[in-house]
């Protein structure tokens, strides 16, 4: 038998404006995860949509907490659980982390990888938008971590060489005259890319990802053209409740996204498994 999946969720919202966002997954998390143990933990967001989250916690069967302000970082949540999943099992211990701007189309629980990380794979690319090369990654919006007891061996490992080594923290570094963004898990990814399992077009027809679901006015102001208009449509439809609509846009959001992300090719030995 399989162990329990446990599901991490955290919620932020700073303005109920795009609540809307906030409170997706909830619409469709037990299609996706119908006995999963799901944790919803809310990051200091406004008192209302607080409140809002927890009462959408327990209509949905989910263990729920709050934190106060400044709340936690988003890699360090995801690093916490991963290590208190690893402690709770000595081996076969799953952690699935999902975004609130997620829905999920069919019954996740039995999906099964080779690999200990499993998540949709975003190649390193020129990002026009952010100025940047911004480095591969396994994408955090669904991100499963089938063995987290495997996956914290192998950071401890990593760190008793590289003392500072934070698998799941963003950050952005200069390199001569490019900048390099780590986006949340990419130096995860590049440094256990044997690890880290790629998502097929199967798997992604199980859930679609609203992007910026909770932060859309931050990207209005440097997003534009056809993946701006895109982002205001898939968020109109998120606001009026219209699921049918957003099921499958990730093949939409993949088209778009590759005219504007010019692909940084890397050794073929680098990658992960497909």
């Amino acid at each position: 038998m399989n162990p329990p999946i446990n599901v991490f969720i955290l919620t932020y919202c700073r303005n109920l404006e795009q609540f809307y966002g906030t409170e997706l997954i909830f619409k469709t998390l037990r299609t996706g995860f119908p006995n999963a143990r799901v944790r919803v933990v809310d990051n200091a967001s406004v008192p209302e949509a607080r409140a809002e989250v927890a009462r959408l916690a327990k209509a949905t069967d989910c263990a729920f907490e709050t934190l106060a302000s400044p709340g936690i970082e988003h890699h360090a949540f995801i690093e916490n659980a991963v290590r208190e999943s690893a402690h709770a099992h000595a081996s076969g211990s799953a952690a699935v982390f999902l975004d609130p701007d997620v829905c999920l189309w069919r019954n996740c629980e039995d999906l099964l990888f080779d690999r200990p990380v499993a998540g949709m794979m975003v190649e390193a690319h020129n990002d026009d938008v952010m100025q940047c090369v911004t480095m591969a990654r396994l994408h955090t919006s669904f991100l499963w971590i089938s063995d987290a007891a495997a996956v914290m061996k192998r950071i401890e490992s990593l760190r008793r060489m590289h003392v500072d080594f934070r698998p799941f923290m963003p950050f952005s570094v200069k390199l001569g005259d490019v900048w390099l963004r780590y986006d949340t898990g990419a130096s995860l990814y590049a440094a256990m890319p044997d690890a880290c399992a790629c998502f097929t077009d199967e798997h992604a027809d199980y859930y679609d990802h609203l992007y910026a679901g909770s932060h859309l006015d931050l990207w209005n102001a440097v997003d534009s053209g056809d993946h701006g208009i895109l982002l205001r449509q898939t968020h109109q439809w998120a606001k009026n409740g219209d699921l049918r609509a957003l099921r499958g846009i990730w093949r939409r959001q993949a088209e778009v996204w590759s005219h504007h992300a010019r692909p940084v090719r890397q050794p073929e030995e680098s990658r992960g498994g497909e």
